[in-house]
């Protein structure tokens, strides 16, 4: 596939473009990206400097890659931390610019650290971009936000997924007992799950990373491209125990991944919306 990929940029670590354009890359695919922010580092490291790039500059770019052509080979369209609600505006425009299946990274939060974004981003993705998406891959923070539903498990996430609007909604750190998180898949009513052990240390970054996996895999089968990123992505945070996941360190394990999770029905009843 030819993907455009619009997320956040760091001068050092892995998140964002700087993971999903590695990780793309190294599957095969073709990548074009534009950058929302420019941060000098994950703010996890204590602090940061850099900017949020102005919506103006996102469609200025998007203009730019659409006066040549460049927008005519696009297969999905992916976005990930947008920095302002004017961003998320932006990568509306462009979607409807590209005209491919759009899937929505909505970064805004995770556990336990809440909302990390500005307070009128998660009602611009919900209006502007939610009704875009052919595929959403939220946190379990994120799907609760967005739905206004608590997700404690597998079968509220698929109950409340189902109410959210996109055809396929993967939801990532959904808690699965204890020890274990699951991601779970809803698609056409069909509800499945994806358990792996959760590790000790944090994996900043690791929803990007599983963003960008699903996204090489998802045309082949998505409950399995959801295993296979599951997997992959356990594998990658255990072998990372510092700020920022090893991402060139753990490249095999992208293209020959291992032995994915198996896959499990769902005991719930999918709502629609």
């Amino acid at each position: 596939m030819h993907i455009l990929s619009i997320q956040s940029s760091v001068a050092r670590g892995f998140v964002g473009n700087r993971t999903a354009v590695f990780v793309l890359q190294r599957l095969g695919h073709a990548v074009t990206c534009i950058d929302t922010v420019a941060f000098s580092n994950h703010p996890a490291h204590g602090g940061f400097r850099g900017e949020v790039h102005p919506a103006h500059s996102i469609d200025a770019i998007a203009s730019g890659l659409e006066e040549r052509g460049f927008l005519k080979d696009i297969d999905l369209v992916m976005s990930g931390y947008l920095g302002s609600a004017a961003n998320a505006e932006a990568v509306a425009r462009t979607v409807d610019r590209v005209g491919a299946p759009y899937l929505l990274d909505p970064v805004m939060g995770d556990d336990p650290g809440g909302l990390f974004v500005a307070p009128d981003l998660p009602d611009t993705i919900r209006r502007e971009l939610l009704p875009r998406a052919a595929i959403a891959t939220p946190n379990r923070f994120e799907l609760s936000l967005l739905a206004g539903g608590e997700v404690d498990g597998a079968a509220s996430a698929a109950g409340i997924a189902g109410t959210l609007g996109p055809e396929l909604v993967v939801a990532t750190s959904v808690p699965a007992g204890e020890g274990r998180i699951a991601c779970v898949g809803v698609s056409g009513g069909e509800a499945r799950q994806a358990v792996v052990p959760r590790v000790a240390h944090p994996g900043y970054g690791a929803g990007d990373l599983f963003a960008a996996l699903f996204a090489a895999r998802w045309r082949r089968g998505w409950a399995e491209a959801m295993a296979l990123a599951a997997g992959t992505v356990h594998a990658t945070i255990a072998r990372s125990p510092g700020q920022d996941l090893d991402i060139v360190g753990a490249q095999a394990l992208f293209a020959d991944p291992p032995p994915p999770p198996p896959l499990e029905p769902v005991g719930t009843a999918v709502r629609s919306r």
